[in-house]
């Protein structure tokens, strides 16, 4: 059953730290895996980084518990938008 307060969101999450780093967040998209509708990854190992593009489709409490896990990987930058 779809809740009311559903909607889509995109997060653009940016690891910095890509050695240190990118095993905690794919630890994370994995618990989250859920609400995932789509996923790109573009790893750039030459500068250590790496830039993750999500579509989710959630609440607003699920998503911003999901990017405030996210945001507290130290080495990783996370933004999320409410598409509707």
């Amino acid at each position: 059953m779809v809740e009311q307060n559903e909607r889509y969101y995109t997060v653009d999450i940016i690891v910095i730290d890509r050695n240190n780093a990118y095993s905690k967040v794919n630890e994370l998209l994995h618990q989250y895996s859920d609400i995932i509708k789509l996923r790109v990854g573009y790893p750039v190992p030459d500068e250590n980084i790496a830039i993750v593009f999500l579509i989710v489709k959630a609440t607003n409490d699920i998503v911003g518990a999901f990017t405030g896990k996210i945001g507290n990987i130290k080495g990783v930058k996370v933004k999320s938008i409410a598409v509707n």
